[in-house]
């Protein structure tokens, strides 16, 4: 059973509630009897200002204490301000690389302001994500350096300048950290990056992705963090709120020939069940068609009652439908990655030799499997 709090924000990502929607967050709201812990849980999950607007909306802002009042307030006026340094970073970041022909794709949050949410302090974001192919990154990263941005050896792939961090990604799937995670998709990345779409007519640098890719981008990142975060799964549900039944199709068609069908069962089956999500008679058909094994079940199911789940059911969601050989490559390496991400992961052991990283790895994940 979901506790309470859980419920109040999951009715509280709802972006046009309707009147019985607010009658049912009043009556939900009306049994709590610690608003500093459905604060506390909504900063955890990304869910903050989601939670401010709700309770605005159904006129029981004014019944919170001040300073739980005015802890909502600031996180959502703080998150209008940092999103907006963020984006007008980003539009300096992309005025050059249309003189220089470097095409990239916004991904997560940055994306989901331009094309999903109206309102910028609902979707709070820590960084950039930016996802460009390696044969253009060098062009990137000189443009940034030209800015004042700088990395650091330890991670090479991230940019900052003051408050601004920019994630740099040079494969779909985060392949440039976990090498093997090429192999949880059938066709090349070249061609999903072909079939992205311009973002911002004044900007033609800027792209993201198309809507079945972009969701199954959503969703194996979720994935790929153990569903930690409701924020996540509520930006997949408020990007396929407008969709169309052939834009259903199109979904189902891209999974199965990216050999990603599992990703979309899975989250199909989350946001059903959490947010009660109607889809078309086809999709659900499908839906109802597909049977969770006891431990995928058992999974999801506690996810979707608010609780959090153990950090090594990322390997077998992720790679779920893949062959023998794949799933083996992908769950080695990622429990044991190459040196260099082992020294991200202890960035304290740094100066450490190779077989002193190894062992540290073999302990940490002992710990964590008796967990």
């Amino acid at each position: 059973m979901r506790p309470i709090e859980h419920k109040i924000l999951t009715c509280a990502a709802n972006l046009d509630p309707a009147e019985n929607d607010l009658q049912k967050l009043r009556g939900d709201m009306s049994t709590v009897t610690d608003t500093s812990a459905l604060i506390d849980l909504a900063y955890r999950e990304g869910m903050a200002g989601f939670l401010y607007k709700s309770l605005l909306k159904a006129g029981l802002l004014e019944t919170l204490d001040p300073h739980q009042r005015q802890r909502l307030y600031e996180s959502y006026y703080l998150t209008i301000r940092h999103n907006l340094k963020l984006i007008h970073a980003l539009n300096e970041i992309l005025k050059p690389l249309v003189q220089q022909q470097v095409q990239v794709i916004l991904t997560q949050g940055i994306s989901l302001l331009q094309e999903v949410y109206r309102d910028i302090g609902l979707r709070p974001m820590t960084d950039l994500d930016l996802w460009v192919l390696p044969g253009d990154y060098n062009v990137l990263a000189e443009c940034l350096a030209t800015q004042g941005f700088a990395s650091n050896s330890l991670y090479p792939y991230t940019f900052k300048k003051g408050e601004v961090i920019l994630d740099i990604h040079t494969h779909f799937l985060w392949g440039d950290r976990i090498k093997s995670r090429d192999r949880l998709i059938n066709i090349g990345q070249e061609e999903i990056f072909k079939a992205a779409r311009p973002i911002n007519v004044y900007n033609p640098a800027a792209l993201c992705l198309d809507p079945p890719d972009h969701f199954l981008y959503l969703s194996l990142h979720a994935l790929k963090h153990n569903l930690e975060r409701l924020v996540w799964l509520v930006d997949i549900k408020c990007l396929v709120a407008g969709w169309k039944p052939a834009d259903w199709t199109a979904l189902m068609t891209r999974a199965k020939q990216l050999g990603q069908k599992a990703t979309v069962f899975y989250m199909l089956f989350i946001l059903t069940k959490l947010f009660n999500l109607k889809l078309p008679p086809e999709i659900s058909a499908c839906l109802d068609g597909w049977t969770p094994n006891l431990f995928e079940r058992r999974v999801l199911t506690r996810r979707i009652n608010g609780k959090s789940i153990p950090d090594w059911c990322q390997l077998v969601l992720i790679s779920a439908g893949k062959g023998f050989r794949e799933r083996l490559f992908f769950i080695g390496e990622t429990l044991f990655p190459r040196p260099q991400i082992l020294r991200q992961v202890f960035p304290s052991y740094y100066n450490s030799s190779n077989r002193q990283l190894y062992w540290k790895r073999f302990l940490q994940l002992l710990g964590s499997f008796k967990t």
